[in-house]
């Protein structure tokens, strides 16, 4: 038996293999944890559909039991244009981290073996290897990537739509019907929002303690997690600044304001504080950074504020299980995307000291409520 260790590769024979999987712990596979398989190109762009246990493709067949996933690859098979196989362990629905699955195990062709220690592993989802092509010959990489909001955020950064929710929620037509978040406004008719907040509704409205709008998805980037909405009508919203110069600073403090827990919380505009925590996000992601202001459901789109009330981020998420480990985009990919869109924003320096009182005070009539409806 041949052991690998994450980032070792090997050379298959052939192009046909047997994958087992198992782990050790009391969650069975099937139940509150799956495999899924997605077949992409040597640059991770998705080709086909993914293959879940309840959604096989002709390029393989499930078999097994609870205790031990069997999965018979025929990698000659794929659709064109493939050249990887991510194999992704992940919880359905995200709901929980996949430490609690213990040891994973991996097997090819009964000589080949992986084991990966999942107890560091706080996120919803890993790609526990890829199935690579090199010329004509296939090899395996044993890798251990994880996807802190699980299988389906995973597959809108690589550009492929996947509901993640355990097959029988499926079939019970488990889809919100509606979502809520925050945004801000851009310009005196355009709302920047996060993509997710917005995904698979129909249905748009902006509300605040000024009033309620009808809005529309003007432009939607999914793999950056990035929509602007188009407001109806003559709203002559307050557009916030950006700030011009450098970028945030480790160690700089930061206020998020949001509409957290709609109907909830309550309707009205909440303020958090932290500090940047770091200049990456996970994985070294450099389109966001790290801040410890605490956020909860429906703050994603927040702004995030430095002390002169300049827009220095947008929120998107949260790490699960960790403590006040919150992400946010940097300007520099929203400016870049806002230019993309024809919008042109305001800029301002960052000169003088205020108060988180102050800022909300300042900034408050340009946060509204995003309510979305399928």
């Amino acid at each position: 038996m041949t052991l690998l260790t994450a980032g070792a590769n090997i050379a298959l024979e052939g192009s046909d293999c047997v994958l087992h999987l198992c782990c050790d712990s009391r969650v069975q596979f099937g139940e509150h944890a799956a495999m899924a398989l997605l077949a992409v190109d040597d640059k991770r762009k998705p080709i086909g559909e993914a293959a879940l246990f309840h959604a096989a493709q002709p390029w393989m067949q499930w078999d097994g039991n609870s205790e031990r996933i069997e999965c018979r690859l025929r990698l000659a098979g794929l659709p064109e244009g493939s050249r990887r196989v991510l194999v992704v362990l992940y919880r359905f629905s995200a709901k929980g981290p996949v430490r609690d699955l213990g040891f994973a195990h991996l097997q090819l062709n009964e000589s080949i073996e992986y084991r990966l220690n999942l107890a560091d592993h706080g996120e919803a989802a890993i790609i526990v290897g890829e199935f690579y092509c090199r010329g004509s010959d296939w090899k395996f990489r044993a890798l251990a990537e994880s996807s802190a909001y699980g299988l389906a955020a995973l597959g809108r950064r690589l550009g492929i739509a996947i509901d993640d929710a355990h097959p029988d929620e499926q079939r019970a037509d488990s889809a919100p019907s509606a979502s809520s978040g925050t945004g801000f406004a851009v310009t005196q008719n355009h709302i920047l929002t996060c993509a997710h907040v917005i995904e698979g509704m129909r249905e748009f409205q902006i509300a605040s303690f000024a009033g309620r709008h009808s809005a529309e998805p003007l432009l939607v980037d999914e793999r950056n997690d990035l929509a602007l909405l188009r407001v109806s009508g003559d709203p002559g919203l307050r557009p916030l600044a950006f700030r011009t110069g450098a970028g945030c600073t480790l160690g700089e403090p930061v206020v998020a304001l949001g509409f957290p827990m709609a109907g909830f919380a309550g309707g009205g505009l909440h303020v958090t504080q932290g500090g940047v925590s770091a200049l990456l996000g996970l994985h070294n992601d450099a389109s966001r950074l790290q801040f410890t202001a605490p956020i909860q459901p429906g703050s994603s789109g927040s702004p995030l504020f430095d002390s002169s009330a300049a827009v220095v981020g947008m929120v998107t998420s949260s790490l699960p299980d960790a403590q006040n480990m919150n992400f946010a985009l940097k300007p520099a990919l929203i400016l870049a995307f806002l230019q993309a869109c024809s919008v042109s924003v305001q800029s301002a320096e960052s000169s003088q000291a205020l108060s988180a009182a102050q800022i909300s005070q300042q900034v408050q009539s340009s946060l509204w409520r995003i309510e979305a409806r399928a």
